[in-house]
This record gives structure tokens, sequence and C-alpha cells, in this order.
């Protein structure tokens, strides 16, 4: 069909290694050299396949660490689920539910001129994060409400 695009021909030319072992064949002697020159013997030749035989590598996945303990806003003694090291969290501080009631239920009993501000700002009204203090994972969130 003429409307259809016919694709170039590409020449294919297969070239077959030869499998003959070198010989060398007798040359002229080095310029400047008389005809008795002798050349000197080629290294020896020697094949050798080297394989290198790699060991398999075998993955053995670590059982989950449960991360068990007593959490409350205080520090705690456990171990790292990330880094498995035996550890004491660290213990950052963050606004929570009970933060947000209390300051809302000050305001509403009548405390507007800034008393009712004081649980955002006092820590036993905050939620506790714990955190490896070596690979910083998160580990637990205390929540008071």
């Amino acid at each position: 069909m003429s409307g259809e695009k016919q694709r170039p021909q590409v020449p294919m030319v297969m070239y077959e290694p030869h499998l003959e072992r070198y010989r060398p064949e007798p040359s002229a002697p080095p310029l400047g050299q008389d005809e008795g020159y002798e050349y000197p013997s080629p290294p020896p030749y020697s094949y050798r396949e080297t394989t290198i035989v790699e060991e398999p590598v075998y993955l053995v996945p670590q059982p989950p660490i449960i991360v068990a303990g007593i959490f409350s806003s205080k520090p705690t003694s456990t171990i790292c689920p990330s880094c498995r090291q035996h550890i004491t969290t660290q213990v950052t501080y963050r606004l929570g539910k009970l933060s947000y009631l209390l300051c809302t239920s000050l305001c509403m009993v009548g405390c507007c001129f800034g008393c009712c501000f004081v649980p955002l700002f006092i820590k036993i009204f905050k939620d506790a994060d714990h955190y490896c203090p070596y690979c910083q994972f998160h580990i637990y969130r205390y929540k008071r409400l």
C-alpha cells in the first residue's frame, strides 16, 4: 500500500570470532641487527577462568520491639524501636485537648483578662511526647484527655 511508510533496510553484518591459537610468524630481525638474532620467548600463557563465588546473603528480619512501659508525663526508661538501644526518653510538651478545654471553660466562667490563658503555659495541662535521645524517633504520646 502506497500510504504506508516502509522501513529502510539496514544491512546486518555478522562477525564470527576466530578460535585458532596465535602462532607468531617469523619476521625480520630488528633494524641494525644481524640475521642470527633470536627473539626472546614469550611469557607463558595461562588461561584460567576466575569465578567469584559469592556467598548468599540471608536477610533475617528482626522481630518488632513492642514498647512496653508505663508512659506518663515524665521521662521513662524503655527500648527504642528504631535504634534498639536501652534509653530514657526525652519528653517534649505540646498543647492538647485538656489545655484548650480549660482555657475555654475559664474564659466562659469570666476569667477573660488573661487568666484563661494560664493552662496554655503550664506543663501539667499539656500532652507529653516521648522521643529517643539518640535517633529522635517518636515513641509515644501521652494524652491528658
